[in-house]
């Protein structure tokens, strides 16, 4: 899956117009979470404010339409410019056949405009959260990807920042916004070259463990 991200990078595209979520009660992906509020975010005791948790829960559902809705618009506003994404799973991707060491362990995007440039290449994949948890300063998403013929789980764990001025306007139930700085995530890498047809890691009907 060479085309998984441009090899070629292109520079950040012009400003548009910030995303807008829907209506947050009657949008199907956000029926679950808690409706908004003003309430101030709680602060970490050096002074640094602290995600709440019904902002968390919208920076991970943001995420989540990155990878199934995904607009760029959506994605300017979600991240900050000097965004960076490792994951050795997507790395896998992008280089099989032909994995080598030399592959594995670096950063996938080093910057918003990479993920702008890769991610708006991709078609969208089905993406459900399947647990969310949250520290002052990090989001923890636990995943499924619905494809066929296997099913994909990952987990993405995301730092998230005060929203920095003039980088997108970030996302929050309140008057603090937040962004995601950075992402370390993996998945099952094998299932998802299964289901693209790589013959290394084809899938066997009715398969049982012996």
């Amino acid at each position: 899956m060479r085309n998984f991200v441009l090899a070629a990078l292109v520079a950040l595209a012009a400003a548009q117009p910030p995303f807008e979520h829907p209506n947050w009660a009657s949008h199907p992906d956000w029926a679950s979470h808690p409706s908004p509020t003003d309430a101030p975010a709680p602060y970490h005791p050096n002074g640094a404010p602290c995600i709440s948790a019904p902002d968390a829960s919208l920076i991970a559902t943001s995420f989540g339409l990155t990878i199934s809705n995904y607009t760029e618009a959506l994605a300017v506003q979600l991240f900050t410019n000097n965004f960076t994404d490792q994951s050795d799973s997507v790395n896998t991707l992008i280089h099989e056949p032909g994995l080598t060491a030399q592959d594995l362990g670096s950063l996938t995007f080093t910057s918003k405009a990479e993920f702008l440039a890769g991610q708006g290449a991709q078609p969208p994949v089905p993406f459900k959260i399947l647990n969310l948890w949250n520290t002052c300063n990090t989001v923890i998403i636990r995943w499924l990807s619905a494809q066929t013929p296997l099913p994909v789980q990952g987990i993405s764990i995301a730092t998230v920042v005060p929203a920095i001025e003039g980088q997108g306007g970030g996302f929050g139930v309140g008057s603090q916004k937040w962004q995601i700085s950075a992402i370390v995530a993996e998945f099952n890498s094998g299932a998802w070259l299964g289901n693209l047809g790589y013959p290394e890691c084809k899938v066997v009907a009715n398969a049982t463990v012996s």
